[in-house]
């Protein structure tokens, strides 16, 4: 993998941009993340500071200016070219696909310009939502980590593992998607 960090991406409706500390507010107001604005605050300085990293890779998901979302890559293992991707989007912005628009963008860059091998990601068995993203992104679910997350109520999860790998990319969108 090639350590080119976070850089800016354009889609059709969406600029994919690295996070800064002002995003805090605009993340609480859309609903992406759900967490007392100063535990927000702090995460979002957390993503400043290590933006500057050559292998980290975390966007904020802007629409006509304003946050709606977030997308970040973990588990980055540039030795054998794997990452792991999530991501998160205010409710008023679901069902629109723009979730969809930027893991296009966002695979795409990391694929076919940071050169990541695989790209992966681990969604809960009973968001649908973010497993019709996966699959309409071209990842292929390749198995279930059974009761792998745990819940809030005590409970566990299973866990599904959807992943793409650069060829597949490659021969699904080419140089474009």
């Amino acid at each position: 993998m090639k350590p080119i960090g976070t850089q800016p991406i354009r889609t059709q409706r969406l600029c994919l941009r690295p996070p800064r500390l002002s995003d805090a507010e605009g993340l609480i107001h859309t609903k992406a993340m759900h967490l007392p604005l100063e535990e927000v605050k702090r995460r979002v300085a957390g993503m400043v500071d290590e933006i500057s990293k050559p292998f980290v890779y975390q966007w904020v998901i802007t629409l006509d200016d304003a946050p709606i979302g977030r997308i970040k890559a973990w588990d980055v293992n540039p030795y054998n070219g794997y990452l792991q991707l999530g991501y998160d989007i205010g409710p008023d912005n679901r069902n629109r696909g723009l979730m969809t628009e930027a893991v296009k963008a966002v695979l795409h860059y990391l694929l076919m310009q940071a050169d990541a091998h695989r790209v992966f990601c681990s969604v809960r068995e009973g968001n649908l939502a973010s497993r019709r993203v996966c699959e309409k992104c071209g990842m292929r679910h390749e198995g279930t980590l059974r009761e792998h997350y745990a819940r809030q109520d005590g409970g566990y999860d299973d866990v599904l593992i959807y992943a793409i790998l650069r060829q597949e990319w490659e021969q699904r969108y080419g140089d474009r998607f």
